[in-house]
């Protein structure tokens, strides 16, 4: 059965056990120990994908003279998505203003105005310690310095002495090994996103800030809806001349994407991402490894783009008016500059977004954000999701602009 019918039929299963069980007292506890199993499960197959098969891309690529040309056009991708995006939201929220939803679950306290420096200072500080356990010990959360150790060793792996050619070919074998495994997690993952989506589903419910206002739960859920249904295949058939059909991608790749919305995390979905690039996209082994990693790293355009129309939302809460469309841009610009760094706030890129965009314009919104903490189990979701299509399209384009790409028939996808 292909993996898109198991993972929907999951989701509606967690769905269904929310409905039928979501007053009993033990259900958030077992899901959310149950969750994060699963969750660590994936984050560590992704940090073994990104210890191998992208040191082994990186190689490859090197061989080929292919890593330029991947590595720009996924920056490319990564910029003109932020931007636009982020500005689409903004003229949503300007033009259909919504206000945040505030209650007494939404969230108590107050974020630090050293959040940002904070998470960036020690992201510095694990990098450079040199610690390899450390690295692994905060893979869970944090992967760039395990990939800027894949980098450095997959650049010196290039195959162009006979001494090199045996531990490239060893690697590159241990990659396939790495793909097979991240294949039949893909296909038995539906277990597992049933866990995901019921602890994702009871957070909402319980939280309850969602369904009490109408028009902001509509606003919220058809924002990521025409970013990734009208935006970025637009976007896609532009840059890529109409060379492959956006949806196509899409529509094969939703375990990837439904993995994202439940779980919230980007590095629990790089597994899923790469293997349904491969197997379901036609996209080279090498060029899946190579840029989902990238788009880890740089891409959270979706993210960007559901804390632009977050703070949007919060400041009628603080003033009683509407931002007017300048304003909106200018937080839409600032959301989408932060949102190149925010993987370096260990699983909190919505909040690291939206404090460094308040930050660059020094808007103050009297802690207003922290609304946005009881809905963080369905805002980073959203943004998750988005920034999986983002990134499924990023590694499409790539494959197409370096001449790799191939077009596997329905009857072989996963």
């Amino acid at each position: 059965m292909k993996t898109w019918i198991t993972y929907l039929t999951a989701f509606f299963l967690g769905l269904a056990t929310v409905l039928l069980l979501g007053d009993s007292s033990w259900l958030p506890g077992a899901f959310t120990w149950l969750s994060n199993a699963v969750i660590n499960i994936g984050c560590l197959l992704s940090l073994l994908m990104v210890a191998i098969s992208f040191t082994s891309a990186v190689a490859s690529m090197r061989k080929d003279h292919l890593g330029g040309r991947v590595t720009s056009w996924s920056l490319l991708w990564s910029v003109i998505t932020a931007f636009v995006l982020c500005i689409v939201a903004a003229l949503a929220a300007t033009f259909f203003p919504t206000a945040f939803p505030t209650t007494s679950t939404t969230g108590a306290g107050t974020i630090s105005s050293d959040f940002v420096t904070s998470s960036v200072a020690l992201a510095a500080n694990v990098t450079v310690s040199g610690n390899l356990m450390q690295y692994i010990a905060q893979s869970g959360s944090f992967l760039l310095p395990i990939i800027l150790l894949a980098l450095v060793i997959g650049c010196a792996l290039k195959p162009n002495a006979d001494t090199i050619r045996p531990a490239y070919i060893t690697l590159n074998s241990l990659s396939e090994a790495m793909f097979r495994l991240a294949r039949a997690f893909n296909v038995f993952g539906y277990l597992g996103i049933y866990i995901t989506s019921t602890w994702f589903l009871e957070s909402i419910f319980q939280e309850g800030s969602f369904f009490t206002d109408p028009w902001f739960a509509l606003m919220l859920v058809c924002i990521p809806l025409f970013l990734t249904l009208v935006v970025l295949p637009v976007l896609f058939l532009i840059i890529s001349k109409g060379k492959m059909n956006p949806y196509k991608v899409i529509f094969r790749n939703i375990p990837a994407q439904v993995a994202a919305l439940t779980s919230g995390s980007n590095i629990f979905t790089m597994s899923f991402l790469m293997s349904g690039e491969r197997h379901n996209t036609g996209v080279q082994k090498r060029i899946a490894a190579g840029t989902v990693t990238i788009h880890h790293v740089i891409t959270r355009a979706g993210t960007a783009a559901i804390a632009t129309f977050s703070i949007l939302a919060l400041v009628p809460v603080v003033t009683g008016v509407t931002m007017p469309l300048s304003g909106a841009l200018l937080i839409a610009t600032a959301c989408a500059l932060a949102s190149f760094i925010s993987s370096l706030s260990g699983g909190f890129e919505l909040m690291f977004i939206t404090v460094a965009a308040l930050g660059m314009l020094k808007t103050d919104l009297f802690s207003a954000q922290v609304a946005m903490l009881g809905m963080l189990p369905l805002l980073g979701g959203l943004g998750a999701l988005v920034d999986s299509q983002t990134a499924l399209l990023g590694g499409a384009l790539a494959s197409i602009k370096s001449g790799t790409s191939i077009n596997p028939p329905y009857k072989d996808a996963l």
